[in-house]
């Protein structure tokens, strides 16, 4: 019973053999251990069967007795799987992908975010990474309303966090919080209005409180502008919180610098490319590490996909480049170009909201910079709100009617 599972294995042969002297064939097989199958002679003619191994051991010494060996046919296993390779290969590979699908659909492999406006997604990913969702992960594992519960108390802003796992894919559904209605300063405590910087009063629009100055008036940083101690017709006193728009006529001074000299570091040569892999959740260093001390360094992140899967494989790839020092000297008019551009960057931020009655501007080169002063005459709102302490009665005016 073995010896025939065996030959169905590893295949035997029926073949037949023409000739005279089969006598030293049979005597070859015999000092050599071979056996031959349902042997059969007729006239000048053998047939039989035998293992494809010993088969091939037949060739020389039937040569050398004259006796010509015919292949009547191949059996077994391993001529099967030999003659049909190409299709065992490919139902070999159907059936891997196959298993190795089922296989990956178990774990869940991308992780995305819906729902936000105001909150960045890869802020609620690493929430929910650190609560126990990240790709790898087994769908049994995570305890959904856990890790909702974990985006929702460590994440400002969220009034709702739905995690839907279909497939490998496992989205969050994020409801933000409304934000309340902003409670203003105005309501909240008398102020007084005092001023900013010094300045002469230009315009004023006092919507609460009483005005301690007027148009045309000097004042200076700390004055008191509007007063939050009111007196009504009736010569009462109370407190109010003070509004007012105070346009006063001040200067400002804006100072802008370029270097003459500068020393500028740009990419050179590849030096290194460093390679790093993070393999469910577990970092791999590939390859030699070295120092990249004045180095510039191009990060790249890949991540790998079967098809349309993605795998729990990421791949960091360091490219680290040989510092280029470059020193540039610019000519006067070159600083003074970059000098300008510098200016009206700044005026474009600081001078936003002024108006600019006249400028002025001074030039000089001082340690190696070209530096532009400007002075300006400007109309800017200079009031600024100063917390008071008072037994007058307080009084809010959104509560009147």
């Amino acid at each position: 019973m073995f010896l025939d599972f065996e030959r169905n294995i590893f295949g035997f042969v029926d073949f037949c053999a023409e000739g005279a002297d089969f006598e030293n064939l049979l005597n070859y097989c015999a000092e050599n251990k071979i056996e031959i199958l349902s042997p059969r002679k007729k006239g000048y003619s053998f047939s039989g069967k035998i293992k494809a191994k010993d088969y091939k051991k037949l060739r020389i010494p039937a040569r050398k007795a004259g006796i010509k060996l015919k292949i009547i046919k191949k059996r077994g296993l391993y001529f099967y799987l030999k003659n049909n390779k190409s299709k065992i290969l490919f139902a070999s590979g159907a059936t891997v992908i196959v298993f190795f699908i089922l296989f990956m659909n178990l774990f869940i492999w991308d992780i995305r975010v819906s729902g936000c406006k105001n909150i960045e997604p890869e802020i609620i990913i690493e929430a929910a990474e650190k609560a126990g969702l990240k790709s790898g992960t087994l769908k049994q594992k995570p305890d959904v309303q856990l890790i909702e519960w974990d985006i929702i108390k460590n994440i400002e802003g969220i009034a709702t966090a739905e995690i839907n796992i279909q497939g490998c894919r496992a989205t969050i559904l994020i409801n933000e919080a409304k934000e309340p209605a902003e409670m203003k300063s105005d309501d909240d405590v008398p102020v007084n209005i005092v001023a900013s910087r010094y300045g002469v009063i230009r315009k004023m629009n006092v919507f609460d409180g009483q005005d301690a100055v007027k148009i045309g008036d000097a004042v200076m940083k700390g004055d008191l502008l509007v007063s939050a101690v009111y007196e009504d017709s009736h010569n009462k006193l109370t407190l109010k919180h003070a509004r007012a728009n105070v346009i006063a006529e001040t200067d400002y001074c804006i100072t802008a610098e370029f270097p003459l000299e500068q020393i500028i570091k740009s990419k050179g040569n590849l030096k290194k490319t460093i390679y790093e892999a993070e393999i469910l959740g577990i970092d791999f260093k590939l390859g030699k590490q070295i120092t990249t001390n004045n180095m510039i360094i191009e990060k790249e992140e890949k991540t790998l996909y079967f098809f349309w899967i993605k795998l729990p494989v990421k791949v960091t790839i360091y490219r680290c480049f040989n510092v280029k020092v470059n020193n540039i000297t610019y000519n006067f008019e070159q600083a003074r170009n970059g000098a300008e551009a510098i200016l009206k960057e700044k005026e474009d931020i600081e001078l936003e909201n002024m108006e600019i009655i006249s400028k002025t501007v001074n030039e000089k080169v001082k340690n190696n910079k070209y530096i532009i002063t400007a002075d300006y005459i400007v109309l800017m709102d200079i009031a600024k709100e100063q917390q008071i302490e008072s037994d007058i009665p307080w009084e809010n005016t959104d509560d009147m009617s």
